[in-house]
């Protein structure tokens, strides 16, 4: 029995890792930090991703909102669009190989309300016999 080898071993190039049909790992540790205004996601890069796609939505059937992250860049990404307060969100990571993509990194978080939200309140006070009525 005789087995051939190539002239070298090593790495394998980016063109044949992509024709190869490698399907790259998840994505792991998604984290997501609040700001006042936007939402900051990083994640632990995955191994030979060329890049990585963030996307997007409230919870409760908002649209997608999808950006991609080139894997040479930091692995995170800043999001303010769509972002609003008190509003349930869900945030997937998936990593890019040519055309082939990892399964989704996935978490859902809750943005805070405005640090001053009760001061922007239009209270209305209604009095009557029996009782007052207070609507805001």
């Amino acid at each position: 029995i005789s087995f051939l080898f190539p002239n070298s071993i090593g790495a394998a190039s980016r063109s044949s890792l992509m024709s190869s049909g490698y399907q790259p790992e998840i994505p792991k540790k998604l984290e997501i930090v609040e700001t006042l205004y936007s939402l900051i996601v990083s994640w632990t890069p995955s191994p030979c991703a060329d890049l990585y796609d963030v996307s997007y939505q409230q919870v409760q059937g908002g649209q997608i909102i999808s950006e991609q992250v080139n894997a040479t860049e930091r692995p995170s990404l800043t999001l303010r669009d769509g972002i609003e307060t008190c509003t349930e969100y869900e945030v997937k990571v998936t990593a890019v190989i040519g055309e082939e993509y990892s399964e989704a990194r996935e978490k859902r978080f809750a943005t805070l309300p405005l640090e001053h939200q009760a001061e922007m309140l239009e209270v209305s006070i209604a009095s009557s016999l029996n009782g007052v009525l207070a609507k805001w």
